[in-house]
């Protein structure tokens, strides 16, 4: 049986970027690209984050998790100094960090942060066993603080890794409970109630989620509503926009200008 602890020892991220930076009032058009798992690390100063769903202030000696396609845009009045690293994980591990209720935010010593950044920043790119070791071990150091008070059923999640490609594989298409129970040998209901007490979230509400941050993804190009509408399954462009405003209580057309604007 593979726990969430051995899991997520054995969980592989992407880190696109890693880097110390100071910023002014020109961060809002360097937040852009919000695709990326983000984790960041005030040294000094302050800021904010317009989020699909909130809104985040940025405080100094504080540890951020921003998931994937939850910024909308970000605004630093005076001037901040901070620690930011941008991550793409496996697919199972992007479900999980969808899933769990995650902590958003801790307070951590800047004296912690710097060491555990800073080995990120050097490490990261070398190909050699010391810095993949030293660069795995600092980033899942600093996840640990987002998991503190999550409890997490111990089954074997590793069964759910072709549930969750089957989900993103056909994120576009009508799923059915029976063809991702019969992808791990499980009666259909039996299988639910598993979903449901692992996670805490039924799965029905987890492909609406991912149905909805594959809709960002594509707001986020040139695609037409149309076009997106069609992609998804959706009868029509109508219908699309308003499921879509259901979710995020903003209509496709809103969303894409604040990415652009």
């Amino acid at each position: 049986m593979a726990s969430f602890y051995n899991f997520f020892q054995s969980a592989k991220f992407d880190i696109i970027d890693a880097a110390y930076m100071e910023v002014g009032k020109e961060w809002k058009s360097m937040v852009n690209d919000f695709k990326h798992v983000r984790i960041y690390y005030i040294r000094s100063g302050s800021a904010e984050l317009a989020l699909t769903n909130a809104t985040l202030p940025l405080q100094e000696g504080f540890l951020y998790f921003v998931p994937s396609l939850s910024i909308l845009e970000g605004n630093c009045k005076n001037s901040m100094g901070h620690y930011f690293i941008h991550i793409i994980p496996d697919i199972l591990t992007e479900h999980f960090f969808k899933i769990l209720p995650l902590k958003t935010c801790c307070r951590m010593e800047r004296s912690i942060a710097d060491y555990l950044f800073l080995t990120i920043i050097k490490n990261n790119g070398n190909s050699s066993f010391h810095s993949r070791q030293a660069t795995d071990s600092a980033l899942k150091l600093l996840f640990s603080n987002f998991f503190e008070g999550v409890n997490i059923e111990e089954t074997d999640v590793g069964k759910f890794a072709k549930v969750f490609e089957y989900i993103d594989t056909h994120i576009g298409e009508k799923i059915y409970i029976k063809d991702l129970s019969a992808l791990v040998y499980l009666d259909d209901a039996y299988f639910s109630n598993l979903f449901k007490k692992t996670f805490g979230i039924s799965l029905q509400q987890h492909i609406l989620l991912k149905r909805i941050d594959r809709a960002k993804e594509l707001l986020a190009t040139d695609s037409t509503i149309a076009e997106i509408s069609n992609s998804l399954g959706f009868f029509d462009a109508a219908s699309f926009s308003n499921f879509f405003k259901k979710q995020t209580r903003m209509a496709p057309k809103e969303f894409r200008k604040h990415l652009f604007d």
